[in-house]
């Protein structure tokens, strides 16, 4: 695909404050970055969607490594453009320790990644946002095989954390 070809990617500048939202739960509770704003860092996983294998295996490994997240302070929240209860049972069905949220419309994902409405195709992404919510880094990918690996995420934490202890 060439860049003329692509969809639209949004701008988020490093340092600037991430867009704010609000997404349903596979728990049934609304979450999003506010929730999380000057107490943890914030790992947002865009997934094109709940069904494919790849997925599941990546948001697996995510639930097998949450400990070591959460012992740097870091909370995750991985978007779908699934509905609600497709989400709800790869949650129940992953056991993941982490909200799954169901943006069907993709208002979201598009303020943060490539999305294309017609088809409801997103890149896949990361975005790792600090404690006080702006943005650290952002990775956009052709497929999930090209995400970051989660020692590099967990190495990005660190630093983090030197750079942003209370």
């Amino acid at each position: 695909m060439s860049n003329t070809e692509q969809p639209h990617c949004p701008v988020l500048e490093t340092g600037q404050i991430i867009p704010a939202f609000t997404l349903p739960g596979a728990d049934g509770m609304p979450h999003g970055p506010w929730d999380y704003k000057q107490r943890d860092h914030l790992l947002l996983l865009f997934m094109p969607g709940s069904k494919s294998n790849e997925v599941r295996d990546l948001l697996r490994t995510y639930a097998q490594h949450y400990a070591e997240f959460r012992e740097e302070q870091c909370a995750l929240l991985a978007i779908t453009p699934d509905p609600v209860f497709s989400n709800l049972q790869a949650q129940k069905d992953l056991r993941l320790p982490f909200a799954l949220l169901s943006d069907a419309q993709g208002k979201v994902i598009a303020r943060y990644t490539q999305w294309d409405a017609d088809t409801h195709a997103l890149a896949p992404s990361i975005v790792l946002a600090d404690r006080y919510s702006a943005l650290y880094q952002r990775w956009i990918a052709n497929s999930i095989a090209d995400l970051p690996l989660i020692q590099d995420l967990l190495d990005n934490l660190q630093y983090l954390n030197k750079l942003c202890t209370p």
